[in-house]
């Protein structure tokens, strides 16, 4: 592959590449990973010292692969990667709790309810959980075990 550009324009190609291969590999193990995205992010990391990047990618001998160094890793670039995963954790947090309530409801209240009635609901609590976890982050969240006494409750 041939890429013409620009130190700064490789620089956010390999910011993309790296997040994207993050996105797409970073849950699965070593025998699961999609290869042609971590091979992407292998092609761009070997190509960095090429761009004048020294600093952000070091070659592995143990692993036999190019890594990001701690530098690349501590970059501002990769504070967008953290705003990202702690924005999905909360929305799907929050669209989770909604969802398992509003079934709750539908399953011990009114197992009549359209799905367009149940959807309203859970878009309902959606809001109420958005505001409540704003407001108060985590503070008011709590585990009950469910059991038969509190079944009913």
């Amino acid at each position: 592959m041939k890429i013409e550009c620009t130190k700064e324009e490789f620089k956010v190609l390999l910011d993309m590449v790296y997040a994207g291969n993050i996105l797409i590999n970073s849950m699965r193990s070593q025998e699961e990973k999609i290869e042609e995205y971590a091979n992407m992010e292998q092609f761009f990391l070997s190509k960095a010292k090429e761009y004048g990047l020294e600093n952000i990618a070091e070659y592995d001998e143990e692993y036999s692969e190019y890594i990001p160094t701690r530098e690349y890793e501590d970059e501002d670039f990769n504070g967008y990667i953290d705003e990202y995963e702690t924005r999905v954790f909360w929305e799907e947090l929050i669209m989770r709790l909604a969802r398992r309530d509003a079934l709750n409801y539908a399953g011990d209240v009114d197992q009549d309810i359209t799905k367009a009635a149940l959807k309203e609901m859970q878009f309902k609590l959606e809001d109420k959980y958005e505001e409540e976890i704003e407001a108060n982050g985590i503070m008011n969240l709590k585990v009950i075990t469910w059991n038969e006494n509190n079944a009913n409750s």
